[in-house]
Formats: C-alpha cells, structure tokens, sequence
C-alpha cells in the first residue's frame, strides 16, 4: 500500500473510480480545480493500482475533507479508513487542528467510519446533496486533531 499525490494523467483512472462508486461524482473539472488549486488530492495504490483517492483542502488552522472514495471492488478492505487516516495525518503535517466533512445522510457506511475515527455531528445541511429529481441532507461532522 502507498500513497502519492494524484497528477493529471491520473485523471482517466480516478474518474472511472469516481464514476462507478457515485450516483453524482466528482467531475473532471473538479479534480483539475484541486489540481491546479491549493486542494491537495492523494491516491492510494496497491500492487501498483491506483484504487482509492482522497482530497483535503487546509488553510488558517482548519482542514476540509472534499472527497474520498475507494473503487467498488476493493470496499469492505480498510482501504477508505487508510485513507482518511492519511489524508487526516496530513492535515496535521499542514498545521490544521480540526477537519470538517459533509456526508449523505443515507451514507451510513461513512458515516460509521468517521464516527469510529473520532467524528462528530456537528450539524446539517438541508438539501445538500443531488438526489435523483430530489435532493439529500449532510451530516457535518467535525475531528479535532491537535
């Protein structure tokens, strides 16, 4: 298992993990903004297959989870826990004391995870999310990490 920051011509790969684990994933135009932006996105790989990613972005003390996601054949491997456990060491490494993330409300697999690693509800949004013709609560959830 290793982790390295993502690069352009990772981009096809990580849109296919995006797009068959996500009803609305990310877009192109997503990653090229965090690329060429201040958002740092990590991919982790295993044998030498990129099979996950994960985005922060961290600024004044304060660190964002924009996006993680694992390709669908290797769930229910640890692999999303490492990489939110990396992605929240960096935000440290980055001088950010507390990480905030937005999640489906129906994501209750996530939503174990991050209450498992330390999380906690802090609120909601209403209508965050896309849905179909509908749309979907977040949850926010918020880790101190000093």
């Amino acid at each position: 298992m290793m982790f390295r920051e993502m690069n352009e011509s990772d981009l096809a790969q990580v849109l296919t993990i995006e797009r068959n684990a996500y009803s609305h994933p990310w877009t192109e135009g997503n990653f090229k903004d965090s690329l060429v932006g201040s958002d740092e996105v990590w991919l982790l790989e295993l044998d030498g297959e990129v099979v996950g990613h994960g985005v922060i972005s961290a600024a004044v003390g304060e660190a964002h989870l924009l996006n993680i996601c694992v390709a669908r054949q290797h769930h229910r491997k640890g692999l999303g826990r490492a990489i939110l456990e990396f992605v929240i060491e960096r935000a440290k490494q980055l001088g950010a004391t507390v990480m905030f993330l937005e999640v489906r409300e129906s994501n209750t697999s996530a939503i174990a995870l991050y209450l498992a690693e330390g999380f906690r509800t802090i609120g909601s949004r209403k209508n965050y999310y896309p849905f179909g013709s509908e749309r979907e609560h977040a949850v926010v959830m918020s880790l101190s990490i000093d």
